[in-house]
């Protein structure tokens, strides 16, 4: 399975797994060369802090998708979304007489290969042949 994540949720994990790393090392050298012991919540509290700082570099947007808002709410981030595509006015109008028009849509699941289509055409009054 391949998972590709936006560039701001990439960072995110890899924030995230860089401070884990970093505070159950710096845990362990505490422990040992300073006789501290260091907490859970503690080490946890540097992970959140490092991961509250990289959200702050602003690296990235998230992909306008529910998967990426999800993972960032878990986070507790707000997300930064990509910039919306230019929208453009398009205006209807009706066909010449004598006209048919066709619209058709499909789609398919990868995954298990099942799929469709459909179609309708309309004539110039907009009634279903």
């Amino acid at each position: 399975m391949s998972v590709s994540f936006s560039d701001h949720v990439r960072v995110l994990w890899e924030t995230i797994i860089h401070a884990m790393v970093l505070s159950v090392w710096f845990a362990r050298n505490q422990w040992i060369f300073e006789s501290k012991a260091m907490y859970f919540s503690s080490t946890l509290s540097l992970v959140w802090r490092a991961v509250s700082d990289a959200n702050r570099l602003e690296i990235g947007c998230m992909r306008n998708c529910v998967d990426d808002l999800l993972i960032l709410h878990r986070f507790d981030i707000c997300g930064r979304p990509a910039r919306t595509p230019v929208i453009k006015s398009v205006i209807w109008w009706p066909l010449a007489p004598g006209w048919i028009k066709v619209n058709t849509d499909g789609a398919a699941l990868s995954s298990s290969g099942a799929g469709g289509c459909g179609g309708v055409f309309r004539n110039y009054r907009g009634f279903v042949n």
